[in-house]
């Protein structure tokens, strides 16, 4: 590991004055220089009840018809008979 002047203590001294928008854009260009993709969370009400996975993927969540399908078609899979209702 190459030495540095400055040590992590040092550095995060430095950084605790700077604004929220800085700190993030400092740790989004160290996950880019490590590779490591940085996937930026949703900010969810606080009603949401940890709902904003359900949107994180773009995509609309799917309706009760389309839940109700797949419970068929896994119950299908697994026991060769549709679930009772």
């Amino acid at each position: 590991m190459a030495s540095s002047t400055l040590d992590r203590d040092a550095i995060l001294r430095i950084i605790r004055d700077w604004s929220p928008d800085e700190q993030l854009a400092l740790a989004q260009a160290i996950l880019q220089q490590m590779g490591t993709p940085f996937i930026e969370e949703p900010l969810a009400p606080p009603d949401s009840r940890g709902l904003a996975g359900l949107i994180a993927n773009g995509h609309t969540p799917p309706t009760d018809e389309e839940v109700a399908r797949w419970l068929d078609e896994q119950c299908m899979e697994q026991y060769g008979k549709q679930r009772a209702i």
